[in-house]
């Protein structure tokens, strides 16, 4: 093979590499949590370590094969470690966990340098810590000799024979390659005849790469002509190679000696991005050919109906690569539990984090933008939130402070929320700290106006920093990410009730239905998820409380906001005017425009621009007719028209 065809082999096998340590990594953290509930609850959890065990032993052969050495040792280390409880099943401590998830902390960082081509960081603390956790230190990968125990003796059946050990080396060639033979199909045919107990990448003389495996096969691999046509040599392996093979993981029962077919298939998010931005082009073009439809005269039914027909169409393409790119937000929360742990050992108090809603599904590219977001929220939520122990027994709490993470799906959004049950916010010591720093600070200041003060780039409650809070950006970055992401970002709290951040973002950031409406000369789009309702407002329903327009709707009064004058036009002088009750995260609100124009499935434009970062707006989008309007937010919108200043709402008017 050329040197080019060795470098794009090895990319394709770093490539799944990485997939493969996510998903495992992902789980492994995910059992951790699992292993701490259960000892909490004075029990064991067998399948808990059973898995994690399994993942390591799999993120082990991966380390080996991408020849991450390393990364093989330290799997190998934890897995060892492991292999002690799965034996002997007992509630876990903390002393026993922590190493753990310290160790699979600094395997995912191993993953990530790698990753990113920087220096890897050291694994000897993470070594240290899982041999001070029991008298005997896990010896190095490579002169590990498995200790078999004697398997027990049944009437009913004679004993299992040992397996043969084989080694298969696979020399990859374009000419496999286009037959779809490569090292992952080669990988997955040895899983299923048997246990790959070794698996080490060599660079042959000339620069050809070659895979050896050592697989311990249970039936007999077959001819080897059979595996020689797939570029596959097979031959016994030696005994030293068996020797230094590390032990297999606990035998799997009878059910699971039969291998299931793979039904899934990894493909770069990269690829779905363009999916998604086709299928937006088409949405455009489709909103074209019905706005030409609408211009031809006389009746055109059958264009009409092809044209229904295709909106419904991409309608379901739309809703399948939505789907296509949803993950579990688990893929975030799992990674906290630990850092709560550790701020609150580095701080002096005692913190439990409680998790709602973890299998609720967004966007993978959301996942990716929300790590740092919830992060700082839940530091925040632990220097900044939780009272100290002594704290918390003088006032009748418990020590231990919660904080909870919880997810929901609503429709075409999905809400996020941190919350503690600490002191809360002081307002008074927030409004004190924003005055000296020179900022405008309003009176009175209610949660919308504190939670601006909070997010202003620089500005810090503390005096000092450390390395959990204090340097005045935390809040900062949570804001501007969620803007990028077109969610909103709100905040309550009330003293000695705690604090919660609500994060709301669209399920996915593409493609949205919504309201289009019109005021004076101008065009928006509301997302249609937002609109409760849509009702005629006569002007004799109209009251005035604090010089704020309400009209009372279904036992309740109902806040109303013109767009007419968040875009600075006069008022207009209809009798009736079309209303959207829009539901938000700060109550419902009444938005009063001139017309109505239909329901239109858009493309979604991020305003990214610094400079045009204007309080109630998401982002952009194009009509049928080549158009440019802008989608609305509505929480924003309800947050700034519920303040009791008139001075509040907002002004998009140049």
């Amino acid at each position: 093979m050329t040197s080019d065809a060795n470098e794009s082999l090895r990319a394709e096998l770093l490539d799944d590499f990485y997939a493969e340590c996510d998903e495992q990594l992902s789980n492994v953290r995910l059992q951790l949590t699992g292993l701490e509930h259960a000892a909490a609850a004075g029990r064991a959890d067998a399948t808990a370590l059973e898995s994690c065990f399994r993942s390591m032993h799999s993120l082990k052969g991966n380390a080996a094969l991408a020849g991450l050495r390393p990364a093989e040792q330290l799997a190998h280390a934890i897995e060892e470690r492991l292999r002690q409880h799965v034996r002997h099943p007992a509630p876990l401590p903390a002393t026993a966990t922590e190493p753990l998830a310290f160790a699979a902390q600094r395997l995912e960082q191993l993953v990530a340098a790698h990753r990113l081509q920087q220096s890897l960081p050291p694994i000897d603390d993470a070594l240290t810590r899982l041999n001070n956790t029991a008298a005997t230190p896990v010896p190095d990968v490579a002169a590990h000799v498995p200790a078999v125990p004697a398997p027990e003796v049944s009437h009913s059946s004679p004993p299992p024979a040992s397996p043969a050990h084989w080694r298969f080396s696979f020399a990859p060639s374009p000419e496999l390659d286009r037959r779809g033979v490569n090292v992952s199909q080669v990988r997955a045919r040895l899983t299923a005849l048997g246990e790959i107990t070794n698996a080490v990448p060599v660079i042959q003389p000339g620069g050809a790469m070659r895979f050896d495996f050592t697989v311990a096969a249970h039936t007999n691999p077959g001819a080897p002509d059979i595996w020689l046509a797939d570029g596959v040599t097979v031959s016994p392996a030696p005994t030293e190679a068996v020797a230094s093979a590390p032990a297999p993981p606990p035998a799997p029962t009878s059910a699971s000696l039969f291998v299931a077919p793979s039904h899934l298939v990894r493909v770069d998010l990269s690829r779905l991005d363009e999916l998604m931005r086709i299928t937006g082009e088409m949405v455009i073009h489709r909103s074209r050919l019905e706005e030409r439809i609408g211009r031809l005269p006389g009746n055109r039914p059958p264009l009409q109906e092809v044209n229904l027909a295709l909106a419904r169409s991409l309608r379901e393409l739309r809703d399948a690569l939505t789907r296509v790119r949803l993950v579990p937000i688990a893929e975030i929360f799992t990674r906290l539990p630990f850092v709560v742990r550790d701020l609150a050992r580095d701080s002096g108090k005692t913190a439990q984090l409680a998790i709602e809603g973890q299998h609720t599904e967004i966007d993978k590219f959301l996942v990716e933008r929300l790590k740092e977001p919830l992060l700082h929220l839940v530091r925040n939520a632990v220097t900044h939130g939780l009272e100290s122990p002594a704290e918390r027994r003088a006032v009748g709490k418990p020590e231990t402070g919660t904080i909870t993470l919880s997810a929901e799906a609503a429709s075409h959004s999905v809400l996020i929320r941190v919350r503690d049950d600490g002191r809360g916010i002081d307002t008074a010591r927030v409004a004190a700290r924003a005055a000296a720093a020179g900022l405008v600070v309003p009176e009175p200041l209610d949660a919308h106006t504190l939670l601006g003060l909070l997010c202003q780039p620089g500005f810090s409650t503390r005096d000092e920093a450390d390395r959990a809070a204090g340097r005045g950006v935390g809040m900062a970055v949570v804001q501007s990410t969620v803007r990028e992401l077109g969610g909103n970002l709100a905040l309550t709290t009330s003293p000695a009730g705690g604090t919660q951040f609500s994060l709301r973002l669209p399920l996915t950031l593409s493609i949205a239905e919504t309201f289009v409406v019109t005021a004076g000369d101008h065009t928006c789009a509301v997302p249609q998820d937002a609109v409760h309702e849509v009702i005629a407002l006569a002007s004799e329903q109209i009251r005035f409380v604090n010089r704020f327009e309400v009209v009372p709707h279904a036992d309740d009064v109902l806040p109303l906001l013109r767009l007419r004058q968040v875009f600075g036009l006069p008022r207009g002088e209809h009798a009736s005017a079309p209303t959207l009750v829009l539901h938000t995260d700060h109550g419902r609100i009444g938005l009063v425009v001139d017309r109505v124009l239909g329901r239109r499935e858009v493309v979604v434009r991020a305003m990214q621009d610094p400079l045009i970062q204007v309080p109630g707006i998401s982002g952009a989008t194009e009509l049928g007719d080549g158009r440019p309007v802008l989608i609305l937010d509505p929480h924003e919108l309800a947050a700034t028209a519920r303040c009791a200043r008139p001075s509040a709402a907002p002004s998009f008017a140049s």
